[in-house]
């Protein structure tokens, strides 16, 4: 079922956490089953050594199995008995150590969210790990595992009331965290739209490094007679297939594309299901929080006021369907590598393109509603594109008479009609539009992609010119701001005049200049 998108002002009341000291304003140490998970830890690198134990000289391996795990039990009890954290001044500091103390600062107004995971063993105690992580910085900057529920969402909620009551700069704010309105559902997915995410994702490149992961870990454990076995009757099969006429091998050849294709899509639906099950979207206060996971449960919290960009992405068949993605930058927003992204990027996995419009206020309230005023480039961006593709077919062409001088080596040249035909398409559905407060930006034809920035958050603006544009005169414009990991390079329109571009370039550094 999907939730239909609630009124702005709509909330309810919920009670903040009480200061513990008048030193600081929030304090708290790790949950009891801190002991627990991290023996658990421990366990995993004592594991290695059982063959030693089994295989090897056992007294050697008992005696680094038992050292490994005094070393462990001593070094979990030592890091649950000493740490500590507390929101103090300007800062969340945490510390641990007994004889020597390791204490660190982390200033709150760097701080860009915190990060709630739970795994399924974790959620089982009703336990959860919270990561702290600031602008600028690439992971996380502290790691309290683990905690209560409760004790993780009263630490994000002091750290981000602290921030506004040291920006109110009113004394009676400062002594710790205020009340603040309760969560109100803006969107949520059920299961049906995570399968068509999935279905219209198709992640066909993973489930090829799956399938030869699989083949590896297979050829390591099992006897070479099985792995010789089945590589011979792969090869036979092959050469079946290509001794056929030309029409069963065209046909066996889409039959295993067809069936590579639904793999693919198949490892996409789980994915989708397993990542982004019961997908939330609330917004609390000033921030838009987000609840998702099906194995590990995953809460975060985002600042309105630190996205830098949203784009509204629209893959081929999800364009086709009329679906988006809605993705954002936020600053200091940093790739970690995409097994580590974990849907961060993702403000909503899959959304009908009609309820953009109606949930746009809820990310930038002051985006005007009417937003049809945009702007094309110039239309010799259809005869840039179409010059630029004939002369890779040409090439492409020559290289085949070269090594078949026959008609057939020709064939490249009949793909120009329609490059020109793509191109055509491009150009009207590439577009700007500048308003007094955002830049928007949109692109592609098959698969669009539509970047809003806010024009405060722009950091720099870049002019660019290959050959091909300074001969037909045009310029492309790339908008940079604070981050920009997740949103394909962000803001950028291509094939303006190059007066245009210039023009284009100084409005938007003058407008990004604080008033």
């Amino acid at each position: 079922m999907q939730s239909e998108p609630l009124p702005p002002e709509e909330h309810s009341a919920e009670t903040a956490a009480a200061p513990m000291s008048e030193a600081s304003v929030f304090e708290g140490r790790l949950h009891p089953l801190t002991l627990v998970f991290g023996l658990l830890r421990g366990l995993r690198g004592i594991l290695p050594l059982i063959p030693l134990l089994l295989f090897g000289n056992r007294s050697f391996g008992l005696g680094l199995i038992i050292i490994s795990s005094v070393l462990t039990i001593i070094s979990v009890l030592w890091r649950y008995l000493s740490f500590r954290y507390r929101i103090e001044g300007h800062d969340l500091i945490t510390e641990q150590g007994i004889l020597s103390r390791t204490q660190r600062h982390i200033p709150l107004d760097r701080i860009q969210e915190i990060r709630i995971d739970q795994g399924v063993i974790q959620r089982l105690f009703g336990v959860v790990e919270a990561k702290v992580e600031t602008g600028g910085g690439e992971g996380s900057e502290a790691s309290l595992s683990v905690l209560s529920r409760s004790d993780a969402e009263n630490l994000r909620r002091a750290v981000f009331d602290r921030v506004k009551a040291l920006r109110s700069a009113s004394p009676g704010d400062l002594m710790g965290p205020a009340p603040e309105p309760g969560a109100t559902v803006v969107k949520s997915t059920g299961i049906g739209d995570l399968v068509l995410a999935g279905i219209t994702t198709n992640h066909i490149v993973s489930a090829l490094v799956l399938a030869g992961a699989i083949w590896n870990f297979a050829d390591d454990i099992l006897p070479d007679t099985v792995y010789r076995t089945a590589a011979d009757f792969l090869y036979r099969r092959s050469r079946e297939l290509l001794e056929q006429d030309t029409l069963t091998t065209l046909l066996m050849t889409l039959l295993g594309i067809t069936v590579i294709f639904t793999i693919g899509m198949i490892f996409s639906v789980i994915g989708s299901v397993l990542l982004f099950f019961d997908f939330t979207l609330s917004r609390k206060g000033d921030d838009l929080q987000r609840r998702y996971g099906l194995l590990t449960s995953r809460t975060s919290s985002l600042p309105r006021r630190r996205i830098q960009v949203l784009e509204i992405e629209q893959k081929m068949l999800r364009r086709f369907f009329g679906l988006a993605t809605l993705r954002v930058d936020t600053s200091g927003g940093k790739r970690e590598g995409s097994d580590d992204n974990q849907g961060r990027d993702v403000l909503l996995p899959i959304v009908h393109l009609e309820e953009v419009d109606k949930l746009l206020p809820f990310i930038f309230p002051d985006l005007p509603d009417d937003r049809s005023d945009w702007r094309r480039v110039s239309p010799l961006a259809v005869r840039r594109g179409t010059i630029v593709g004939a002369l890779i077919c040409l090439l492409i062409a020559g290289v085949l008479l070269f090594r078949d001088p026959s008609w057939s080596s020709l064939w490249p040249l009949a793909l120009i009609p329609l490059i020109h035909y793509n191109n055509k398409q491009n150009y009207k559905h590439l577009g700007y539009s500048l308003g007094e407060r955002y830049f928007l930006t949109r692109r592609g034809w098959l698969g669009r992609s539509t970047h809003i920035v806010p024009l405060n958050k722009i950091q720099a603006v870049e002019i660019t010119q290959t050959p091909f544009d300074k001969r037909l005169g045009l310029a492309s414009i790339r908008v940079d701001t604070a981050g920009q990991a997740y949103t394909e390079g962000g803001p950028q329109i291509s094939n303006l005049p190059v007066d245009e571009a210039r023009s284009l370039a100084a409005m938007l550094a003058k407008s990004s200049r604080p008033q």
